[in-house]
Formats: structure tokens, sequence, C-alpha cells
């Protein structure tokens, strides 16, 4: 990763502190559809055997975010 990269990662980690909720999820939704949102959920369940609900949405939210990050440095 360039010193580019890593200083674009830090400012859209930044800028993710300062969202509200509904606009964390207009950017969300910019990059994924509902469809493709289960699929990281479906994966979760499948790989890590986690069942727990609240457990499966903060961990989509942690790997959506980094997709999502990893989709707008490279952009």
């Amino acid at each position: 990763m360039t010193d580019s990269e890593k200083e674009q990662l830090v400012a859209y980690f930044e800028k993710l502190k300062d969202l509200s909720a509904e606009d964390l999820m207009k950017n969300v939704e910019n990059h994924l559809d509902d469809e493709a949102i289960e699929i990281f959920v479906e994966h979760l369940e499948d790989f890590y055997g986690i069942e727990d609900d609240e457990e499966l949405g903060m961990l989509a939210q942690i790997m959506i975010s980094g997709f999502i990050a990893g989709k707008e440095i490279r952009s």
C-alpha cells in the first residue's frame, strides 16, 4: 500500500466518524444493494458459524466498511 493510499484510508475513516447513521447508510447504498449486503451476512454465518443477529449485524458492518474503504481508495 502506498503512502497516498494510507492517507486516503485515514481520511476515509475520519469521514466516517462525522457521518450520521442515515448518511452512513446512504454511502453503503451507493456501493451495495440489499442482496449484496445479504451475501456478507451469509458469509459470516457459513464461514464463521455465527448465528446471533446482533453479532452478525455488527460484523457485517465492519466487513462492509472495509470493503467500501477498499473501493473508495482504489477509485
